[in-house]
């Protein structure tokens, strides 16, 4: 290959762009995913979130994502939700573009994270496109998840279901895990709602210890508590895992129960 063909070649390759965060040196790059492109946030070496780059730049690309929508089924109705960490923003634009009654409220403590949304995960072009400024079906809060859930108490606002993915690279915000925490959680959902947490962790074994904390936690304050893994074998192996809780019965096909009071 001439030294031309070689420059040709290197700038038709997706850069690499580098931004500074509250928690490190973030990269945003592009890489095939199956048939598809997806473009990557990704934090100290972690994929925090992504984006396809086509169509579909509203779906979901990772798994663990499309769990969250099984909220849909046990409350088919749901239209006031609350994501606790934004990152590039994905599950909020699949709600606002699949969901058409339903808002959603994101805390993400980091403005730099959401800038980078702004300006590589196609956040300017939702709001944009569905208006969500004069709707109100997105707004967004640079604070911290408990000081904003614990004004949610103040006001007495509440939310159909919360939806936490806030991270540290890939460990998940352990200070929601504790009882006094969850119990402000729980007074900002609505009678029945619902409390989704995405954990790293095994099922069972060495690896499972973030997966009993948070149980730990949430049977303390909630009457029933579920798993909804990515995949189920081998479940001593660390994954995603959405983990769900309410005061209420919950009715989710895939999900398995891992508490329930007696009724």
């Amino acid at each position: 290959m001439s030294f031309r063909g070689l420059l040709d070649r290197l700038a038709k390759r997706p850069r690499t762009v580098r931004q500074k965060t509250m928690f490190g040196t973030a990269r945003i790059y592009e890489r095939d995913w199956g048939d598809r492109t997806i473009r990557v946030l990704d934090l100290n070496g972690t994929m925090q979130s992504a984006t396809y780059l086509d169509d579909g730049w509203c779906d979901l690309p990772f798994l663990y994502m499309r769990l969250y929508n099984n909220l849909f089924e046990a409350r088919p109705r749901t239209r006031n939700l609350l994501m606790l960490g934004g990152g590039g923003f994905a599950y909020p634009k699949h709600v606002v573009a699949h969901r058409q009654n339903a808002r959603i409220d994101v805390v993400e403590i980091d403005p730099a994270i959401t800038r980078i949304a702004y300006e590589h995960f196609f956040l300017d072009r939702l709001m944009q496109e569905w208006h969500t400024e004069a709707t109100g079906r997105l707004k967004i809060y640079e604070t911290d998840a408990l000081t904003y859930l614990k004004a949610c108490t103040s006001k007495g606002k509440r939310y159909e279901a919360i939806l936490n993915d806030c991270f540290a690279l890939d460990v998940a915000d352990s200070s929601l895990f504790e009882a006094d925490a969850l119990r402000i959680v729980d007074a900002c959902l609505v009678p029945g709602g619902l409390y989704m947490v995405n954990i790293i962790s095994a099922l069972q074994g060495e690896l499972a210890e973030p997966f009993f904390q948070l149980v730990e936690g949430l049977v303390r304050v909630f009457s029933h508590v579920y798993a909804l893994p990515c995949y189920r074998e081998p479940n001593d192996q660390r994954d995603n895992i959405i983990v769900i809780a309410s005061q209420h019965r919950v009715q989710i096909s895939s999900a398995f129960a891992i508490y329930e009071a007696v009724d």
